[in-house]
């Protein structure tokens, strides 16, 4: 692989970890709309995993992300899912 794919490969990487951790942020501090339009273009395995540990987390209760609590449930979960992306957690 030529150090430039390889460069475009790990800033693309990047890209989207960085992507994944402001949809996080937006949850957390309330701004819903951006939250929910960020999760949507995270790919489909990723929405799944963090809906997966929202659930475990929320004893598989609804949550309302109106509700503090909730936010910080849902930004938690996705930033779990950072760390397991980045291999910080076994899957």
């Amino acid at each position: 692989m030529s150090p430039e794919v390889l460069s475009y490969a790990m800033e693309d990487y990047v890209r989207a970890l960085k992507h994944q951790i402001e949809v996080a942020e937006a949850f957390y501090f309330g701004r819903l709309a951006e939250g929910i339009e960020g999760m949507l273009q995270l790919p489909e395995a990723v929405r799944l995993k963090i809906d997966q540990l929202i659930w475990e987390a929320a004893g598989g209760s609804a949550l309302d992300p109106t509700e503090v609590d909730s936010r910080e449930v849902i930004a938690a979960a996705i930033m779990h899912s950072v760390e397991e992306r980045m291999g910080m957690h076994e899957v």
